[in-house]
């Protein structure tokens, strides 16, 4: 009797979480509201401050990429999934009490029965090793880089700049992120010789973020409406180059804000290339037709000094300009890099002159090649 009132009330339960749970659908003669489909819309928040729209930014970005990190959000966006198998529908967690009720009916009825507690294991195993990993992943700060916002136009003004650096903030104030400083992105840009914004796609976005070391960038763009500025700031993935989530706010029109918009940020200088040492050695053996032993020797120390400027020319000529562009490259292409090239060698000096008991010589040349050299290379 004990066991009929038992599972009576456990149905009951179950009826009165379905009922609670499914949401009442409009019949089919019932049109919505203008307030509902309005509440439906997905709008930009507008704010007539820029210190409120900021606001909003920074903290929707912090928790999307906080909530993104914890729910391991990141990996399955490498591993193609949308991340939807996520979302709990009211059906579903109806479902899964529905479940864990039935567990339990089953459990007092076996106990009932004499036939003792019976374990609910969970059909998800991890190992201690996987378990480690899933909880170093999720307390592990992430490495992020703030960029600079791009205008339409693919330029950074001084407003671009201003978005980043008062976004920044909003992540270092978190033991869950490392933010690189702005110098070491500008210097990265700098030395990757960026003719515009390193940031203004995808493509471009990951590879400075590998360059940089960088897990997520934080990007976005400014476009210039009627009345508003509209920011959308976006969240990629360095190691694949997805977009994972994205912000977007307004902010009125103001003059200042059209002053900053309109007025490029300064390039960072570019620093001059050092001047570089190349350095071979060539051995010369005395020539059997010598019988003079002073001239045998004489001609062995010139054949070593022409065999260590061949060695060097092979040295200069493997010396990279631009990734995987050699001095070579260049030389092949223009005959004014070849005469430069002849020109630094004939400034070739011996270091260091050996002498061998059988009379053989071996020398050690090196020749120094200006910075303004190798910056006129990667100017073409």
């Amino acid at each position: 009797m004990k066991t009929t009132s038992f599972v009576i009330s456990i149905l009951l339960t179950m009826f009165l979480l379905s009922c609670a749970a499914t949401p009442e659908k409009p019949s089919e003669g019932m049109v919505l509201s203008s307030e509902t489909a309005a509440a439906k819309e997905i709008r930009t928040p507008r704010f007539s401050q820029m210190a409120d729209a900021l606001d909003y930014l920074g903290n929707s970005l912090n928790e999307e990429i906080y909530r993104l990190k914890m729910s391991d959000g990141f990996s399955a966006s490498a591993s193609g999934g949308t991340g939807q198998d996520d979302v709990t529908t009211p059906e579903d967690d109806t479902r899964s009490r529905a479940d864990d009720v039935m567990d339990e009916l089953d459990q007092e009825i076996a106990k009932q029965d004499g036939g003792g507690s019976q374990e609910v294991t969970s059909s998800e195993q991890y190992t201690s090793s996987e378990s480690a990993n899933m909880a170093s992943g999720a307390n592990k700060p992430m490495v992020i880089a703030v960029a600079d916002f791009v205008n339409d136009d693919g330029k950074i003004s001084k407003l671009g700049r201003y978005m980043a650096e008062k976004l920044t903030p909003y992540f270092t104030r978190s033991d869950q992120f490392q933010v690189l400083e702005r110098a070491l992105i500008d210097q990265v840009i700098a030395e990757q010789q960026f003719q515009v914004s390193a940031f203004v796609d995808e493509s471009s976005t990951r590879e400075i973020g590998k360059l940089l070391g960088a897990e997520t960038i934080v990007a976005g763009t400014i476009s210039e409406l009627n009345d508003a500025f509209y920011f959308n700031a976006k969240v990629v993935k360095v190691s694949s180059g997805k977009i994972l989530t994205a912000v977007d706010v307004e902010t009125d029109r103001t003059g200042r804000l059209v002053a900053l918009y309109s007025t490029e940020l300064p390039k960072p200088p570019k620093e001059k290339s050092k001047p570089r040492i190349f350095r071979a050695r060539g051995i010369g053996v005395p020539s059997k037709k010598h019988t003079n032993p002073t001239l045998a020797k004489t001609m062995a120390a010139r054949a070593a000094q022409a065999d260590a400027m061949r060695n060097l020319v092979v040295e200069i000529e493997g010396a990279k300009v631009h990734g995987e562009t050699t001095v070579k490259d260049y030389m092949t292409e223009s005959d004014t890099v070849n005469i430069h090239v002849n020109s630094y060698l004939r400034g070739a000096r011996v270091i260091n002159k050996t002498e061998m008991p059988d009379g053989a010589v071996e020398v050690e040349m090196e020749v120094e090649m200006p910075g303004e050299f190798f910056d006129s290379l990667k100017q073409n």
